[in-house]
């Protein structure tokens, strides 16, 4: 049984910051603007902001998420998708709800995705296996969209799959939601800890 403080050995560990954009965070971005209940985020990404330099201080690299809507790059089924189904548009390439909110990533360590997805985007996986990644810790939002679906894509590409329950939001009214990801996480895809814990391991 592989102890929490090997698999977060920093020498294989990368994060991932998935979403922390505009259209989902910020109280002026579309969901905002929609009513959204944006109580667990700000919270979250003072916590997150903090831990993206601890990260730093322990070698750790840390790769960013970035959901895009670009009808020129979707198959014809998803844009039946958005055509049919009326979902929402949201982070239009042609609006600015796209854009990062409150963080300023690198522009080398930015995954564009254009589904919810981060590994639909080929690069990521060549940039983990060229820094031999072999454990994620995932964070940001939503943690029952974008951020469940990296944890079980993550672990059927073999990653090692920690979850800082402190670093993952989503709208304050789909708490349940956000629950019952991290009880799947602890049921199936991984280990549930706090960032406190992660920086812990990381100083000792």
């Amino acid at each position: 049984f592989m102890q929490l403080k090997d698999k977060l050995n920093p020498k294989h560990t990368a994060v991932l910051v998935i979403d922390i954009q505009k259209d989902f965070a910020a109280p002026d971005g579309l969901l905002g603007r929609r009513g959204r209940d944006l109580s667990m985020v700000e919270p979250m990404i003072d916590r997150l902001e903090e831990f993206i330099q601890d990260a730093i201080v322990a070698g750790v690299p840390i790769f960013y998420g970035q959901q895009i809507y670009d009808r020129s790059k979707l198959t014809e089924l998803q844009k039946e998708q958005y055509d049919l189904d009326d979902r929402y548009i949201t982070c239009d390439i042609n609006g600015d709800g796209y854009h990062f909110y409150r963080i300023n990533p690198p522009a080398e360590d930015v995954f564009i995705k254009y589904n919810y997805n981060i590994f639909s985007n080929p690069e990521l996986e060549k940039r983990l296996s060229a820094q031999g990644i072999k454990t994620l810790i995932i964070t940001g939002m939503d943690s029952y969209w974008c951020v469940e679906t990296a944890i079980r894509n993550a672990f059927d590409l073999g990653y090692k799959v920690v979850v800082p329950k402190d670093l993952l939001a989503c709208g304050g009214r789909h708490e349940d939601l956000h629950n019952r990801t991290l009880e799947l996480v602890q049921k199936t895809f991984g280990v549930v800890t706090t960032a406190a814990e992660i920086i812990k391991i990381w100083q000792e």
